[in-house]
């Protein structure tokens, strides 16, 4: 096959290092990870949706409302966003100032964005560190309609700071380890 006469205009990525199969392993092991938080995620979501017309069937059309529904709605409403903020953090989505990375020099720029990796790793590992310490003291009681420990309500926000703390990890590995094509 003849290759064609135009020239590929590719952008430069910058320097370009070779990943190590560590890192290829890991950041693979990531994006596995969360495909199937996403699929988790999309299946909560489809099940709250449910719950809640369930819940306006049962209370206005039949007159008699469910009394566990509302409270695991809003046990979902507390596992969503705490699962979903590490792939938020993987897709550089979270809530940053663009304009001043877009306006400051390239060194600037860049060491803003190791600084706020470092900031957000620091604030992952606290809340991480410190829910724990909560999910202790919650261990023995248990929710009101559906009897459920609370502990199972609480651990959401270890088990996402640990999925976010990965996430800015792979991140921070990803920025900082170019492909070689």
């Amino acid at each position: 096959m003849a290759k064609s006469a135009m020239p590929r205009n590719k952008p430069d990525p910058g320097p370009r290092t070779a990943r190590s199969w560590p890192i290829r392993a890991f950041l693979g092991s990531v994006d596995t990870m969360n495909s199937a938080i996403t699929v988790l995620l999309c299946a909560l979501l489809a099940v709250m949706s449910v719950l809640g017309f369930a819940q306006v069937i049962f209370r206005y059309l039949i007159g008699s409302p469910l009394t566990w529904s509302e409270e695991v709605l809003r046990f979902a409403l507390i596992w969503l966003p705490f699962l979903g903020a590490g792939l938020v953090v993987r897709q550089g989505m979270l809530v940053a100032v663009e304009i001043v990375l877009h306006t400051a020099p390239a060194p600037v720029a860049r060491g803003l964005h190791w600084a706020v990796l470092v900031i957000s790793a620091a604030f992952w590992g606290i809340l991480l560190y410190y829910s724990v310490i909560m999910l202790s003291l919650v261990s023995g009681t248990r929710a009101g309609a559906t009897e459920w420990p609370m502990s199972y309500v609480y651990l959401a926000i270890p088990v996402g700071s640990a999925f976010a703390l990965v996430n800015t990890a792979a991140t921070a590995l990803d920025r900082a380890t170019p492909v070689i094509d």
